[in-house]
């Protein structure tokens, strides 16, 4: 029943994101973004940092460099930025995946176990 209220209200479909510091155990950020047809998990995530003015970087075009203060061991991998999917790691980079309605979008900073 709610969720007909909602669809009736015109509620859009969203997809929720998260993104952590895994390595001090902090959310940094937590939205949820408007899902657009073609729009990317990876391109959500750039405009929510951008309307924020938060500072980050990409690299190879589909991975996190940095966000904020926080970035990656690109020598050593001792530290890197991980992308989970629904609770799974992610297989295809964040400008890879375009989200369904409901999906849960992770984005950690974590140490490597290698």
């Amino acid at each position: 029943v709610m969720m007909l209220s909602l669809a009736a209200c015109g509620a859009k479909p969203t997809a929720k994101f998260v993104i952590s510091d895994a390595v001090n155990d902090a959310v940094l950020y937590e939205f949820e973004a408007e899902i657009a047809e073609g729009k990317t998990a990876g391109a959500m995530i750039e405009e929510y940092l951008t309307a924020n003015e938060v500072d980050y970087t990409v690299y190879d075009g589909d991975m996190i460099g940095s966000i904020g203060e926080l970035e990656q061991d690109a020598e050593n991998w001792s530290v890197y930025w991980a992308c989970y999917y629904n609770g799974e790691y992610a297989t295809v980079g964040l400008w890879g995946y375009v989200p369904a309605e409901g999906d849960v979008i992770e984005v950690k900073f974590e140490e490597s176990t290698w």
